[in-house]
């Protein structure tokens, strides 16, 4: 689930959340965290990501305080709940639980689904208690504390692949902003 190089970004977003914050504050936390990030490479990429607007700058002397854009950031759970939601209204718990178990291959804790907002419900059935041992020391290792406590889940029935397969194809086409490319006529004649 969490790779340095790729979740560098959420990491810096995590940190940034309560207030704004400086470079040098940033690259403290960051080597706290096992990121060895030189400050001039830091420096660039939270420039690149003023410029992608993920990022706001303010110049206060003699440093520049980095603070997020509200909105811009959605993590992979949110974005899973909300295709989720667009997708089966009445049972979108059930579909995140299952697009998560999928994409992640393990069972899901119950912090990763409130993450996704799924706060009442609880979908799916628990997983066994090897399976949550077996997560829980893969999070661990990646960094994410979970409570020995914590309830996992996986889905309860596998007939949600249809929804998930198009829940992928339409985040793919999103992202690279090819819906456009989609041909959305119906096929009139059977062509043999």
């Amino acid at each position: 689930m969490f790779h340095p190089e790729r979740d560098l970004k959420q990491v810096i977003i995590a940190l940034l959340m309560e207030e704004g914050r400086s470079i040098s504050y940033l690259s403290r936390e960051l080597k706290k965290r096992g990121y060895d990030v030189h400050r001039l490479t830091l420096t660039g990429y939270l420039r690149a990501l003023t410029d992608l607007g993920v990022l706001k700058e303010k110049d206060v002397p003699p440093a520049k305080i980095y603070t997020p854009l509200k909105g811009k950031e959605r993590d992979i759970y949110l974005r899973i709940a909300e295709q989720a939601k667009a997708l089966v209204k009445e049972n979108y718990a059930e579909l995140t639980l299952y697009a998560l178990f999928r994409l992640f291959k393990r069972p899901i804790f119950k912090e990763e689904l409130e993450r996704a907002g799924i706060i009442d419900a609880s979908p799916g059935i628990p997983a066994r208690d090897e399976e949550i041992a077996e997560a829980r020391k893969f999070m661990l290792k990646l960094g994410f504390k979970i409570p020995t406590s914590s309830k996992a889940f996986v889905p309860l029935n596998n007939d949600l692949e249809e929804f998930f397969q198009t829940m992928l194809a339409q985040s793919m086409l999103e992202d690279l902003e090819a819906s456009y490319l989609v041909r959305e006529t119906k096929q009139t004649k059977l062509e043999f």
